[in-house]
C-alpha cells in the first residue's frame, strides 16, 4: 500500500493484510440512491438531476460522507476502509492504476473532462481492476471510511487498517470526470471534511465477508 513516488501522504510504502471483504462492482448510483431516499433511510442530495430518469445510471453525487455511510447503513452495507479502496484498486501487485502502469486514456475511464460530466456507471470495462471493480479511477471521487491524517502510514498497523481514531476530514478516493493523470492514480490520497456535497464527490460501499 502507498507510493515511493508520490506526495508524502502516500509514503511509505508498507504492507498491509486485510480479512476477506466484498466490495461494490460500481458506484452507488442516483437510481439506487433514491430507493434510499423513497424508504426515508436516506436524505435529498443537494442535485437538481439526481431523479431525472436521464441520469439515472450515473453516480449519485453531492453527496457528503454521512449521507454516504447512511446509504450504506439503509442497504445493510458500511462504507469500505481506505485499505479496502486501494487493494480492490490495485490489486497485490503494487500497479499504478486499476488496468496497471500503463498511461490512462479515454477508453479505460472518465477523467481529465473528457467527457465533462459523469458517466453510467460501468462504462469502461477495460479499466477494470484485477477484482473487476469498475469505475475506481475517474468519475467521480469516492468517499470511504477513514479519517485523513497525512502521516498515518508511517503508524499504520498491518492488519486490517482502520485509520486514525479522529480527524477534521475524511478519505476521497479515485479522483473524477476532471481530474488528471496524477489524481486518478490508486495511491492517491484526496480528503475533506465530512459534511461537504460536491458535484465531483460519491462513493461505493462494502461490507465484511
Amino acid at each position: 500500500m502507498g507510493s515511493t513516488t508520490g506526495r508524502n501522504d502516500e509514503q511509505p510504502v508498507h504492507r498491509v493484510y486485510l480479512d476477506e471483504y466484498w466490495i461494490g462492482q460500481t458506484e452507488v448510483t442516483n437510481a439506487q440512491y433514491a430507493l434510499c431516499v423513497s424508504a426515508g433511510g436516506c436524505t435529498s442530495p443537494n442535485d437538481s438531476r439526481w431523479q431525472d430518469s436521464n441520469y439515472r445510471d450515473h453516480p449519485v453525487r453531492y453527496v457528503d460522507w454521512n449521507q454516504a455511510r447512511a446509504y450504506c447503513a439503509w442497504a445493510g452495507v458500511r462504507l469500505p476502509t481506505e485499505a479496502e479502496w486501494e487493494k480492490a484498486a490495485r490489486g497485490t501487485d503494487g500497479r499504478e492504476y486499476p488496468w496497471g502502469d500503463s498511461a490512462p486514456d479515454g477508453r479505460r475511464l472518465n477523467y481529465n473532462r473528457n467527457v465533462g460530466d459523469t458517466t453510467p456507471v460501468g462504462k469502461y470495462p477495460t479499466g477494470a481492476s484485477p477484482y473487476g471493480a469498475l469505475d475506481m479511477a475517474g468519475n467521480v471521487f469516492e468517499w470511504v471510511n477513514d479519517w485523513y491524517d497525512s502521516d498515518y502510514y508511517s503508524v499504520s498497523p498491518r492488519d486490517n487498517p482502520q485509520g486514525t481514531a479522529a480527524g477534521s476530514s475524511r478519505v476521497l478516493r479515485g479522483g473524477s470526470w476532471s481530474s488528471d493523470d496524477n489524481l486518478v492514480r490508486s495511491v492517491h490520497r484526496g480528503n475533506d471534511e465530512p459534511f461537504v456535497p460536491w458535484h465531483r464527490y460519491g462513493y461505493r460501499c462494502g461490507r465484511s465477508q
